[in-house]
């Protein structure tokens, strides 16, 4: 009985809680209704000209492939590589690839495939969404580097270290787990993959696939071959409805994205009009939105070092709105809170690295490039304008027409770092194979 009335009492706060700032939200959008059009306005065109053609590529691939085969079979080629660093199964290697080509949520988005395809468990999605979490690579180029901080040099070292920093996040929170939930990480039972108790779970294996024994070097190809067919055959769908399926899909997500940076956007500019009004324009867009984030820094008179410094701070951090958006995602295949407590404590992990990294690289890297450097001692003088030039890059091209630019650079890029990836895996089986005799 005490902890029912516990539980009750803390729904009871909850929603009480909840529902009284909803209430003031919608008072302070009836008293300043200007700003707050503005406001959606603004997370309308970041969404339509950058989120929208950057990330449908990206997951429309995902689930195609997921359907044919494609990540089973990348899954014994990345056996080594995932295991080794992350202490997840290969399959996942697909969804990190995606997360760093796409950005959130095509990471998370593919996580949640792969359980729905009962290829990992609910606890490894939530390690996997933080592993794969990412801005994308096009973001930081071409609008942070090009647009905002009129140098994309810059944007190419500050996309080096988001990567990197993120997977060194990633190894050291992984292992900072509880030590029974990181035993459990890397194994999978038959229960845990059926998504209801109910419904029982493929445990039929081919006779190929059922020991390690069985895995000599030269049936690699073989292995390979059988994953995918079985994969391909569990699926079963024709390639138009397929096709159909994965456009509806991810459009629906997108849509979800956009809703949750709209509001964000509104939240963002209402807490700096009445709630921290002296604050600096920078506060709550970096806690909050990433994109509105790294804009503001952008533009703020700080020196060199400090203003990348933070900028890589909050792309590792991903602000609120992101964190939130993952959650949704993820939310459909049953992943616990205590997951997503991990997962702010990995992204927070990931922002103090990339900080710290950026912080003592960036002089030396800027000693070498003259024009970054003349770039932002000009740059720093240039105050905030008035009406923030959203994306100028963009402004005489429709979305529509980016998104068929951005196809071809998708699949380039994910198979580039496919490859990559695949390269190490092999190595680390190489390794494993020489020292093991």
């Amino acid at each position: 009985m005490n902890m029912q009335t516990e539980v009750t009492r803390s729904g009871l706060l909850r929603t009480i809680f909840l529902s009284s700032g909803a209430m003031l939200l919608v008072v302070a959008v009836v008293l300043s209704p200007k700003e707050a059009f503005d406001a959606s306005i603004q997370g309308l065109d970041i969404w339509w000209k950058i989120i929208f053609p950057a990330m449908l590529p990206f997951l429309m691939l995902s689930q195609m492939l997921t359907a044919f085969g494609f990540t089973d079979a990348l899954g014994v080629l990345l056996g080594p590589l995932m295991q080794r660093l992350f202490r997840l199964p290969g399959q996942a290697g697909l969804a990190i690839a995606v997360g760093m080509c796409g950005g959130f949520p095509a990471g998370a988005d593919t996580a949640a495939r792969l359980v729905q395809d009962r290829q990992i468990t609910a606890k490894q999605a939530g390690v996997l969404a933080a592993v794969a979490h990412f801005s994308n690579p096009m973001m930081i180029i071409i609008v942070l580097g090009t647009a905002f901080l009129h140098q994309p040099v810059a944007g190419y070292f500050l996309l080096g270290i988001h990567w990197i920093s993120g997977w060194i996040a990633a190894m050291i929170g992984i292992r900072l787990l509880p030590v029974g939930r990181v035993a459990n990480i890397g194994t999978r039972s038959a229960s845990d993959l059926s998504p209801h108790p109910s419904e029982p779970a493929h445990t039929e294996i081919h006779p190929m696939l059922s020991s390690k024994a069985t895995f000599p070097r030269h049936t690699l190809w073989l292995r390979m071959n059988l994953a995918a067919r079985e994969a391909r055959s569990r699926d079963g769908r024709g390639f138009g409805k397929l096709l159909g399926d994965t456009v509806s899909q991810a459009v629906q997500t997108l849509m979800m994205t956009g809703g949750f940076m709209i509001v964000f956007a509104v939240f963002i500019r209402l807490l700096s009009l009445y709630l921290t009004p002296g604050s600096s324009v920078a506060l709550w867009p970096s806690l909050l939105e990433v994109h509105l984030g790294i804009y503001h820094l952008s533009q703020a008179p700080l020196a060199s070092v400090t203003m990348i410094a933070l900028i890589a701070a909050v792309l590792g951090w991903g602000g609120l709105c992101s964190h939130l958006q993952v959650s949704a995602v993820l939310k459909s295949v049953g992943l616990a809170t205590r997951s997503m407590i991990d997962f702010v404590s990995i992204r927070l992990i990931h922002g103090l690295i990339a900080f710290a990294m950026s912080f003592v690289l960036w002089a030396p890297f800027s000693r070498y490039s003259t024009e970054v450097w003349t770039t932002f001692q000009t740059n720093t003088n240039i105050g905030l304008p008035a009406v923030p030039p959203w994306f100028p890059l963009f402004s005489n091209s429709s979305s529509l027409a980016l998104i068929g630019y951005a196809i071809p650079v998708a699949m380039f890029s994910l198979a580039l770092l496919l490859v990559v990836m695949i390269s190490l895996s092999g190595l680390i089986r190489l390794f494993n194979g020489r020292f093991s005799r």
